[in-house]
């Protein structure tokens, strides 16, 4: 066994004590284990280990003795996520392929349970903070190392994430990475650390380039996206702009002819059999819908009889296709048009409570690192869903955990809200102003 596999066992296992504790830390390791997939960069026993579960099992085991926990908070994003996940279990119960349907049910039903778990765990700023450098981390390690790896290789290959995870394609890490390009510049923000703030613009920096090298049309364009949200919203933008300038230059001269055909087919997509193949998944999600509008096919519908029968003019797409290529029309052929509404609504209600609070928290400098979060993870929902509209992530655990850190900041802002309003000799005026209502 390899030295490696030795290391992570012992801290995996290690950390079990306190995860059982302290089920905010529970959380903690396993958003690392599920984002960076530590395991995945083994080379023997470790690699088979269902870490994540046992480290998932153990933290639900100490959520019930923890004295730590708050009660789930009402939210309109609570409601769209219990409902799909009802969604999720009725489509299930009819579908088609009901086999691979419930295995894909359990990990989907597996994410949304630690998001419940994650909202009762971090309505606090200290560790919803260390929640966020987890997930910054685990992510960057693989822009820092794509990055590196591609200015030494001239950039003749594709950055790829972990093997065997949700991020282990080409377009998936570029879709990872441009969600948490913004986390970088937000956790940089309150760092007073001279050092730790130059880290995390080195690793701003090469995520940018190992986004560029993935090769991904989609995640170029998600790109584009989410550094003009930045810059936008950013304060330091001469700095940001410089920085983007010299990494633009730097890429340009070191990017390969390859690289730019690939991205020049963006605008004759009609002549690329990639593009062309999602067009037509599009196509046939949309009639497998209609054929089943209310609970659609269930999970994991994309099978060469499906083919035959909707898009028999397509079929022979199978053999190189396997889903919708789209989170939108994932769900709608998955669980039909009830389920595409509740998404289609979850996302926009998210969107809408980032941008109330942006609004509400603007001028009042007590809230400044609510405003400045709020608006890094704008862009990052921003970037999800511009390369999520070229592949099919819609159960991408990040999306779900960023849905509850938006919840869980809709907490926060209310709690300092109320304290401000608060009388000075009394504890008893704890009710609501009218003008803080983000649900």
């Amino acid at each position: 066994m390899a030295i490696r596999d030795l290391l992570l066992i012992a801290f995996i296992f290690g950390s079990l004590p306190f995860c059982f504790r302290w089920p905010w830390v529970g959380i903690l390791v396993w958003s690392w284990i599920g984002y960076m997939n530590p395991h995945r960069m083994s080379w023997s026993l470790a690699e088979s280990i269902p870490f994540a579960q046992v480290v998932a099992l153990t933290t639900i085991g100490g959520l019930f003795f923890t004295k730590a926990r708050q009660s789930l908070p009402r939210s309109r994003e609570l409601y769209f996520l219990i409902l799909l996940w009802v969604i999720f279990l009725l489509s299930t119960l009819f579908a088609v392929y009901p086999e691979s349907a419930w295995a894909q049910f359990n990990k989907v039903s597996k994410i949304l349970l630690m998001t419940f778990i994650t909202l009762v765990l971090f309505q606090d700023p200290k560790k919803l903070r260390a929640l966020l450098w987890v997930i910054a981390l685990s992510i960057g390690f693989f822009g820092l190392k794509g990055g590196i790896w591609a200015l030494l290789t001239g950039g003749q290959y594709k950055v790829l994430g972990p093997p065997d995870s949700f991020i282990a394609g080409n377009t998936e890490i570029g879709l990872a990475l441009n969600m948490v390009l913004p986390i970088f510049l937000f956790l940089r923000s309150g760092e007073t650390r001279p050092w730790l703030r130059h880290f995390l613009l080195a690793m701003f920096g090469f995520s940018v380039i190992a986004v560029l090298l993935t090769y991904s049309r989609g995640a170029l364009l998600g790109l584009g996206v989410v550094l003009s949200l930045i810059i936008l919203k950013n304060r330091g933008k001469i700095l940001i702009l410089l920085f983007l300038g010299l990494g633009i230059f730097l890429a340009g001269s070191m990017l390969p002819e390859k690289w730019f055909g690939r991205m020049e087919t963006i605008q004759s997509h009609e002549e690329d059999p990639s593009a062309t193949g999602r067009i037509i998944a599009w196509r046939l999600s949309y009639r497998m819908a209609l054929d089943r509008p209310i609970l659609g096919f269930g999970f994991q519908p994309f099978t060469p009889e499906v083919y035959r029968q909707y898009m028999p003019e397509h079929s022979y797409h199978v053999e190189r296709s396997a889903d919708a290529h789209n989170i939108f029309f994932q769900v709608l052929a998955e669980h039909g048009f009830v389920g595409l509404i509740l998404y289609a609504g979850l996302i926009l209600s998210t969107m809408l409570s980032l941008r109330k609070m942006i609004r509400m928290s603007r001028k009042d400098p007590s809230m400044g690192w609510i405003y400045h979060c709020t608006q890094m993870l704008e862009a990052s929902l921003a970037g999800y869903l511009v390369c999520g509209f070229f592949l099919s992530r819609s159960y991408f655990d990040l999306f779900y955990h960023f849905v509850a850190i938006t919840v869980i900041l809709k907490t926060l802002f209310l709690i300092q809200r109320r304290e401000e309003f608060k009388p000075m000799d009394s504890v008893s005026s704890l009710a609501k102003p009218k003008s803080t209502n983000l649900r």
